[in-house]
């Protein structure tokens, strides 16, 4: 039986993803035996090692479990069809490779099968691997250099993702800029109104850092200042969040994995010498996560506790637009884990956050001229659904839908539609008539369903499953007007910067090292973990995962389809919710609400 399944994985995988469209129309037959003949291909001997390495996976999985997991096998299920819509999106932008014609559909009834057969055994191996015991994977006492990275894993950390940044924001110096930190330094120097769309405190941090860094040598020093504050922050806040792993526990050569992850990725490196929002961000929702799990591990909120967690969370919600919606429901969630005091100052942190954040963004920026959030930044999703609709079916849109959709946008802006980005569609919302347009939205979407659903995976297939890579921060090589015009200008030679931009392109297309950048890929890692904790009924760990939850739904209706910066607070929280599962598998203790 194992060869079978193999031999189904082995094809599965081997599959080309295309539509096969026969050459011999007038027979069945010859028509059927050409698309098989086109339908797999694969590298010479790649398919040999791929056999032998599923075969030997399933013998494991067979010698180990005397009946199949059901749990298990819907999970795998469940991720083999979600992976097999979002190839058919992202390369057709339609289900056509599940459904084009009768063949289509055997073909991706059969590659979900075997795509279900490696994840159920992959799954099951990886179970396997976070049931052993943290006193076994230990090993044997540490000596030399071994002994002191254990003994200063904190500093030795933070040095080693230090060092590890440092060719990135030197070899590009002062760093590479994009259109929304353009706009943040126009909004700094009153060339544009402030407005709440980049979040006011990062603007401040941006502009204060250059401003100083230009008073004090030039405007090149005051441009690098920022990325080298987030570099620091970034090897201080990660490497903590690595030692408390290791401060619960979690083997040291794990924990090492995790600072060598932070430190090598050149996903990193290149968000490190980017200067924008989202990495800073990033950081600081990671610290308010950390400051959680000092909670969740203590069983208890003391007043320093409860000041850290107000300070980190208050960070996490002006450092970006929708870090409330991350921020506020991981509060509430665990000030219900707990009762006594906890409860109270855990709730009490809670309150200051919301009603701080609502006297900011309600009284302090309509005070300062600060413009407020566009009505139409979240709404990517219905936008996205209401132009594919016009685009496909425009012959059944009624007058007093026209009527509606152009008061709403320009009707005709909504034939610009780009299936992977609403940008093209939100541009041209005009903000009124929202009540009427979501009245004409609800009703379309009865008449066709599955356009609806579509446009949602056509929007949304990379944080779906692990199938696009996108780093999106990049090398800056040539300075927009702007920022030459501040004095902004490389000092190393062209070439330098160039070995940055090759390691970069390398990085989203080598095997292998290309799923470092595929923000599905940690979407799957935090559905996975949550499996493992719901099936031992740690209840209680899942409150850490919060974040990452609503930062996915956040990304989910983003602008973008397949943008790891939106999922970079949870690319960031990955090593640390892995270890926490690890941990919370084998702590022993009991679910329920504590006393403390």
């Amino acid at each position: 039986m194992e060869i079978i399944l193999s031999l189904v994985a082995v094809l599965a995988l081997h599959c080309r993803f295309e539509v096969f469209v026969g050459s011999f129309q007038d027979s069945a037959l010859l028509n059927g035996l050409h698309k098989l003949y086109g339908t797999f291909s694969g590298p010479d001997y790649t398919d040999l090692l791929v056999f032998a390495a599923i075969y030997i996976m399933l013998r494991v999985v067979r010698r180990r479990d005397e009946k199949i997991d059901s749990g298990f096998l819907l999970l795998s299920l469940a991720l083999s069809v979600i992976l097999v819509v979002s190839i058919s999106f992202k390369k057709f932008d339609s289900a056509d490779f599940l459904f084009a014609n009768a063949y289509q559909w055997m073909v991706s009834c059969f590659c979900i099968i075997g795509i279900c057969i490696v994840l159920y055994g992959s799954l099951r191996c990886i179970y396997y691997l976070f049931s052993r015991s943290p006193a076994a994977e230990e090993g044997t006492e540490k000596t030399g250099i071994l002994s002191f990275l254990n003994r200063h894993f904190f500093q030795a950390g933070f040095w080693i993702i230090f060092l590890g940044w440092l060719p990135w924001i030197v070899m590009n110096y002062p760093g590479s800029e994009c259109p929304d930190s353009i706009l943040q330094f126009k909004e700094f120097f009153g060339e544009e109104n402030w407005a709440v769309g980049h979040p006011p405190l990062s603007t401040a941090i941006m502009g204060i850092l250059f401003s100083l860094g230009r008073m004090l040598v030039d405007a090149n020093f005051g441009f690098f200042l920022y990325c080298f504050m987030q570099t620091c922050a970034g090897a201080l806040i990660f490497s903590l969040s690595m030692k408390k792993l290791r401060d619960l526990g979690i083997p040291f050569k794990y924990c090492m994995v995790g600072i060598a992850w932070f430190a090598f990725t050149p996903l990193w490196g290149t968000y490190a010498q980017w200067v924008e929002k989202d990495l800073f961000y990033t950081e600081i929702a990671l610290l308010q996560t950390v400051c959680m799990l000092e909670i969740l591990i203590r069983m208890k909120c003391g007043r320093r506790d409860a000041v850290f967690l107000a300070c980190s969370s208050l960070g996490a919600v002006f450092l970006r637009n929708n870090g409330i919606y991350a921020v506020l429901p991981a509060l509430v969630f665990l000030a219900v884990r707990f009762r006594g005091i906890t409860r109270k100052r855990v709730a009490a942190v809670s309150l200051i956050v919301l009603l701080t954040y609502e006297g900011v963004t309600r009284g302090l920026y309509p005070a300062l001229g600060v413009e407020g959030a566009s009505v139409v930044e979240p709404l990517s999703i219905p936008f996205q659904q209401t132009a594919r609709y016009v685009c496909e079916y425009p012959d059944e849109i009624t007058e007093h839908e026209r009527e509606v959709l152009e008061r709403t946008f320009f009707y005709d802006a909504l034939f610009s539609y780009n299936p992977v980005l609403s940008d093209p569609i939100k541009n041209h919302c005009r903000g009124v008539g929202m009540g009427e347009y979501f009245g004409i939205w609800f009703r379309m979407f009865f008449k066709h369903p599955g356009t609806y659903l579509a446009a949602f995976i056509n929007k949304c297939y990379g944080y779906l499953a692990p199938v696009s890579q996108n780093i999106e921060a990049w090398i800056q090589l040539e300075y927009y007007d702007y920022m030459k015009n501040l004095g902004i200008s490389h000092v190393f030679p062209m070439n330098v910067s160039n070995i940055l931009v090759l390691v970069w392109n390398m990085s989203m297309t080598l095997p292998l090292v290309k799923y470092l950048c595929t923000p599905g890929i940690y979407t799957w890692i935090v559905v996975i973990l949550t499996m493992f904790l719901i099936r031992h009924r740690k209840y209680r760990a899942l409150i850490l995962f919060v974040p990452a939850y609503m930062n996915i739904l956040v990304c989910l209706a983003s602008p973008m389809a397949d943008a790891i910066r939106y999922e970079l607070p949870t690319v960031a929280c990955v090593p640390l919710l892995t270890g926490w599962a690890y941990f919370s598998l084998h702590s022993g203790k009991e679910d329920g609400v504590a006393d403390a």
